[in-house]
């Protein structure tokens, strides 16, 4: 049950199923009271937690999400029975946020902005449990195209990180309890302001370099998300977060496991589960859609890992194949 509570001019949602089978008890709910209507979505069986703290610091709304990891989209079907003309500008705080829209992908780690439009469909995958603060502004007070293509990875510039600091003393500010309605709309003007200029804090210096464990998590997540795209290797996570190859390799002998290797495991992981749920599906067409190009290579692979063939893991698998081995005379 969301319980909602007054705390002078700051407003709070809470929700915290019991047992991991259910689901998100009020989220939904609580996202579209506390912004738009959106549809939660698990990405792991858990229990789910969630807490949101908003306060109205005019022209902008600001709140705190703390929760546990899932996916929220934005629907045709939300936007149609909708009349807000709102933009989120989401500062994160702990995790990695993947935001897409309009056929763009931000990854957003803790120091960056991410940037949504309510106007349109999106999907926020925070695959990591994670605490972000939500700037909610009017889409009038952003600059032309400022929701376009947006590229605000702040952490990677001195001039960017002291901007998120400064964004989230302003939001720490406005959910403070007792803050003067003086103090709460001149917060809100800074934050707006901030926002609209945060594209200057990358372009003003060279791009700097994340710190090793967030930029490990940011393209771990890649990984976990792109590992069907048959050219994903060292060579194209370099090219994605702008380091060099030999960074890259770097960072991940720390793992004790190369590039390649979580690759496969996370393509190998997709076939495993594309061989339970489709048993009318060529083997094939399974390892191609999961990025392999070589079938024999999959196959070599797939038995080193789970210690039999692919096509012996399928038959294994199979509902009646106890039945089949028995009635052949075979123990099981």
């Amino acid at each position: 049950m969301a319980v909602q509570q007054l705390l002078a001019c700051v407003v709070e949602w809470s929700s915290k199923p019991s047992r991991a089978d259910q689901g998100f008890g009020t989220w939904a709910d609580d996202l579209a009271a506390a912004f738009v209507r959106l549809e939660p979505r698990k990405i792991a069986d858990q229990p789910f937690q969630g807490t949101i703290a908003r306060a109205d610091a005019a022209p902008v709304t600001v709140s705190r999400v703390t929760a546990s990891k899932h996916t929220v989209l934005r629907l045709p079907s939300h936007i149609a029975r909708s009349s807000d003309d709102l933009s989120f500008i989401n500062l994160q705080l702990r995790g990695i946020g993947r935001y897409e829209q309009r056929g763009h992908e931000q990854v957003c780690g803790p120091g960056d902005l991410a940037v949504v439009d309510t106007t349109e469909p999106f999907e926020i995958a925070n695959c990591r449990d994670f605490e972000l603060f939500c700037f909610a502004i009017p889409r009038k007070l952003l600059p032309r195209g400022f929701c376009e293509r947006p590229r605000l990875t702040l952490a990677t510039t001195e001039v960017g990180r002291a901007l998120s600091r400064a964004l989230a003393g302003h939001a720490e500010l406005c959910l403070a309890s007792h803050v003067p309605d003086v103090l709460l709309s001149a917060s809100g003007a800074h934050i707006v302001d901030l926002v609209c200029h945060a594209p200057c804090a990358i372009e003003e210096e060279p791009a700097g370099r994340l710190n090793a464990p967030v930029l490990m998590s940011m393209m771990l997540d890649h990984i976990e998300h792109h590992s069907n795209e048959c050219n994903l290797s060292a060579a194209t996570l370099a090219r994605t977060f702008r380091c060099s190859e030999r960074y890259v390799h770097k960072l991940f002998a720390s793992t004790g496991r190369s590039v390649g290797e979580h690759v496969n495991d996370r393509r190998i992981a997709a076939c495993i589960r594309n061989l339970l749920v489709e048993p009318k599906r060529t083997i094939a067409d399974i390892a191609f859609a999961a990025g392999f190009r070589d079938i024999s290579h999959f196959n070599r692979l797939f038995k080193r890992i789970n210690g039999t063939s692919p096509r012996e893991f399928r038959r294994a698998s199979m509902p009646d194949a106890g039945l089949k081995r028995r009635r052949s005379g075979t123990l099981v």
